[in-house]
């Protein structure tokens, strides 16, 4: 953990600031505006919003501002699943519910046809509760009470493709713009990021102009691969949104170049996957992390990593949503099939770092790229909430490369969701009737994907 990066972002998040300065500095550094366009995300991670003019902005945040609900649990495709998820969004009405402004999310984004001004929302008074961010702030609001406070950085892996797929709808690699060839699989290649390089500048610029602050940039194993890092925050609502800002600039700015910027698991079984890692330890009141044992981590991490595996089984439906997110689980790929843990080790569940400087903290490797950021983090520091709270111990410490473990994570989507709908764990920190909701979205999603019949159905048995 960088604790000046910690105290900094603190800081930089304060929201005891008048809006009124902040769109005063906003319009100093980067206006006039024409518009503000107004945020929130769904369960599935995808954004939807709104576009206002900019001078109503103040007005409306003193006034209010309303959403459909249904927006929040429409399907990946924007299905409404109506009755499969208890009638919300058909036999309800599909009504508005009050969403709030995030005053520390306003900034500038550059992703359209010209710079706008943008903010993010969010929905705290929806029964059934249907706000990703409302469930993480449920978790958070345990550890506050406990005095206590996370301190989370996400890392993020994405693939660049060719906008023109083949005629059966495959994708490619992108074609490295210096070279006009096909991007190769290799690892931290300095090549590969000379050729995206403009691309690469341009989401962290604009990543710059949102207030994200990006860390290490490399390419990653696989052709066309890349990741960026994010500092260490002590405000996880802010690491997770930048997240989510995150995956929609890099999708924006990779059609502004010709590509398909995607956070998809594994687009090909010959391919490496894209995974969402995330670190976390916490702080007590004296903003001391309680991890750091000084050379050896803290018995409590230990407690963390326990309550870790005991809620990996509910928590994998938040890991690992979708029906492509169990392409990824193969073993001796630098992802983990279960949920074991191991001192500087890649293919375990959860690995513990080198703790230099008093870093000690736990990062989760489970997670895939495609999963709601909010949730991804929601779950896991449930699970280390609850490990600390009961004191419990983790399994041995895994040697070697793992085999595939199907007794600590469910390994397909269908037992994904009978975990979590079936579970305790995660309902007792997230929200019983949001964990509940979500677990039947899920399930209404697959039941829309198990009525296509595929290409290869036909090929094989017409």
């Amino acid at each position: 953990m960088a604790t000046k990066v910690v105290e900094r972002q603190a800081k930089a998040q304060s929201g005891d600031e008048p809006i009124s300065q902040r769109i005063a500095r906003l319009v100093d550094q980067h206006g006039p505006f024409d518009q503000v366009e107004v945020l929130s995300t769904n369960v599935n991670g995808n954004f939807f919003s709104k576009r206002f003019p900019f001078n109503k902005l103040e007005k409306m945040m003193e006034d209010g501002l309303s959403f459909p609900r249904a927006m929040y649990i429409l399907s990946t495709t924007s299905i409404s699943m109506g009755e499969d998820i208890g009638g919300l969004g058909l036999d309800d009405g599909d009504p508005d519910v009050a969403v709030e402004f995030i005053p520390q999310s306003l900034a500038c984004a550059s992703l359209g046809s010209k710079p706008r001004a943008q903010i993010l929302v969010t929905s705290r008074t929806s029964e059934p509760p249907v706000d990703p961010r409302w469930a993480l702030e449920q978790v958070l609001e345990r550890f506050a009470a406990q005095k206590l406070t996370p301190v989370v950085a996400f890392e993020l892996e994405f693939t660049l493709f060719d906008r023109q797929r083949s005629a059966d709808g495959s994708v490619h690699p992108a074609t490295n713009p210096l070279t006009g060839e096909t991007d190769k699989s290799v690892m931290l290649s300095p090549d590969s990021l000379e050729g995206f390089e403009p691309f690469i500048e341009e989401v962290i610029a604009n990543c710059d102009m949102q207030g994200i602050e990006t860390g290490a940039i490399c390419s990653e194993f696989g052709a066309g691969q890349f990741e960026i890092n994010f500092p260490h925050y002590d405000d996880a609502l802010t690491a997770a949104d930048h997240a989510q800002l995150f995956k929609r600039t890099v999708k924006s700015i990779a059609a502004r170049h010709g590509f398909i910027g995607s956070f998809i698991a594994k687009p090909h079984f010959d391919w490496v996957g894209n995974g969402q890692h995330i670190h976390a330890s916490i702080i007590d009141a004296a903003g001391k992390n309680i991890f750091d044992g000084g050379d050896a981590p803290d018995p409590s991490l230990f407690h963390a990593l326990g309550g870790l595996q005991k809620a990996a089984w509910e928590a994998m439906l938040f890991w690992a949503p979708n029906i492509n997110s169990y392409r990824r689980f193969e073993p001796e790929n630098c992802v983990p099939t279960g949920a074991t843990w191991a001192h500087e080790h890649r293919h375990v569940g959860f690995r513990i770092p080198l703790g230099t400087g008093g870093a000690w903290r736990i990062e989760n490797r489970i997670p895939g790229a495609d999963a709601n950021c909010y949730l991804a983090l929601a779950a896991m520091l449930s699970g280390m909430l609850h490990g600390l709270e009961h004191k419990l111990e983790p399994s041995a410490e895994t040697h070697g490369a793992p085999d595939m473990d199907d007794s600590g994570l469910p390994l397909t989507l269908r037992d994904a969701i009978a975990a979590t709908g079936e579970g305790s764990l995660l309902k007792d920190y997230m929200g019983a009737d949001f964990v509940t909701t979500y677990a039947k979205h899920r399930q209404a999603e697959l039941g829309h994907f198990d009525r296509f019949i595929s290409p290869r159905e036909l090929d094989w048995y017409l």
